[in-house]
């Protein structure tokens, strides 16, 4: 298990922000050589192999201590402090010292009889083993005290950390109490070593899932708003040569309608010359709204807030799009509060927007029964739907209803849609699709209120 801790925290090491981990393999590796030396306490072996083992794990677990200081320093990301480093001098120091036959260990093996375990065969300190003993027990509560101030902070990992080092402190009062003899209780460290590494590693394991999951969220966002940034760029150009190519035409079409209405003060005139003329006329009129509508749709001017009734600007632009569409009122049905319905907007967008929505809908293909025009509204703002029986839109064109200069009718601009959207935008709603359950198609217009005023 420590080796296993050990390998993970050495990989885990190598991702941005963890390098704090090199340091915890050195305290997995130490552990998982703590209770591989210390396996001689129990199973049969001589003397003299005994001793080198007990010489080992109180190695081991010195080099444990040290690892513990260099993790908690990397995990401020910083070098550790000459009060950490003098404590990890001495505990290299005493690891070392525990290797000399004889200084901290006694050079004899002792057996001791645990409840529910066996037989214990190990050496007993020296008197400058129970001080290295004690050296040890102190750097470890200090690292846990520190941890603890941590935690209350509420520090990155600092609970883990704080609960593992607090494992180790009681693993390491008990087997020393207990190789003094003072004690009948089983040895607990090599256990609670295991246990420190499960939760260090589980708490790392989960901070990493975190920020896996936190790293493809901001990923996913960051190529959101890429594509809708070249969408907005694309279009923005779009827009721009548009503006110029209509600005271009305006002056010659305002010539063109000055010769026609001359044309037209000819006495002389045929019949056939006046309906020529006639439809010069008109087919001028409609270039003229197209261009107009391109130039207001590249340099839009500021949205302005003023409060009016929303039920009577929905109802006055149903009316007009019937107008402009040569549809008698009999094919629209506008439902509506009877009572003012006041909201904070720039009523010229609306009415544009709601004219655009319910001109689509009467040039609906297979429409038999009127559009359906409703305004509701709640606490937070106003909900304006347009709805047609008609044949409805392809999968393919759903996904592009809303884009700029894209249309399916030979004769529009591809605009009117987009008109709706920017006005969702200005008032910090939304516009959308929705199918009809019977076929047909239903466009909603969300407005939210502005500063809590209204409706």
């Amino acid at each position: 298990m420590g080796l296993m801790g050990s390998f993970m925290a050495l990989g885990i090491s190598k991702a941005p922000g963890w390098r704090a981990f090199r340091a915890f393999a050195l305290c997995a590796f130490c552990a998982a050589l703590f209770n591989l030396t210390n396996l001689h306490v129990t199973l049969e072996a001589p003397d003299g192999l005994r001793l080198v083992c007990a010489r080992a794990t109180l190695f081991f677990g010195g080099m444990y201590a040290v690892g513990w200081f260099a993790f908690a320093a990397s995990l401020r990301g910083s070098k550790p402090s000459r009060f950490d480093r003098a404590f990890m001098a001495g505990g290299v120091l005493l690891s070392l010292l525990s290797l000399v036959p004889g200084l901290v260990l006694r050079s004899e093996i002792v057996t001791r009889r645990v409840p529910w375990v066996g037989v214990y065969h190990d050496a007993t300190p020296t008197p400058f083993g129970f001080i290295a003993y004690a050296y040890l027990g102190v750097a470890l509560v200090v690292l846990f005290v520190r941890f603890l101030r941590d935690w209350r902070a509420g520090g990155t990992g600092a609970a883990a950390n704080t609960i593992a080092i607090g494992v180790t402190v009681a693993g390491v009062v008990n087997d020393s109490v207990a190789t003094a003899g003072w004690s009948s209780m089983p040895y607990l460290l090599d256990t609670t070593l295991v246990v420190v590494i499960l939760v260090i590693s589980g708490a790392a394991t989960r901070r990493l899932v975190a920020g896996m999951h936190a790293l493809d969220d901001s990923s996913n966002k960051l190529a959101a708003a890429q594509a809708e940034l070249v969408k907005r760029e694309r279009l923005a150009a779009i827009g721009e040569v548009a503006a110029v190519v209509a600005h271009e035409v305006r002056n010659p079409l305002a010539v063109v309608f000055n010769a026609i209405a001359g044309l037209q003060k000819v006495e002389t005139a045929s019949e056939d010359h006046a309906r020529l003329l006639g439809i010069a006329q008109e087919e001028a009129e409609r270039l003229r709204d197209i261009v107009t509508e391109i130039l207001d749709y590249a340099s839009p001017r500021p949205p302005v807030f003023v409060h009016v009734d929303v039920a009577e600007v929905v109802r006055d632009a149903a009316l007009a799009a019937c107008d402009v569409s040569h549809a008698g009122p009999q094919h629209v049905e506008v439902t509506v509060p009877e009572t003012p319905l006041t909201l904070e907007c720039d009523e010229r967008l609306i009415r544009r927007a709601v004219i655009n929505l319910v001109e689509n809908a009467l040039q609906a293909e297979d429409r038999a029964a009127p559009v359906k025009v409703s305004l509701e509204h709640d606490e937070h703002g106003v909900t304006i739907s347009v709805t047609d029986d008609g044949k409805g839109v392809t999968q393919e064109v759903e996904g592009r209803l809303f884009t700029p200069f894209f249309t399916t009718r030979p004769t529009g601009t591809g605009l009117g849609l987009a008109v709706v959207h920017r006005c969702a935008e200005a008032h910090g709603g939304a516009a959308r699709f929705e199918r009809g359950g019977s076929g047909g198609a239903r466009f909603v217009l969300r407005l939210r209120k502005r500063n809590g005023s209204g409706v």
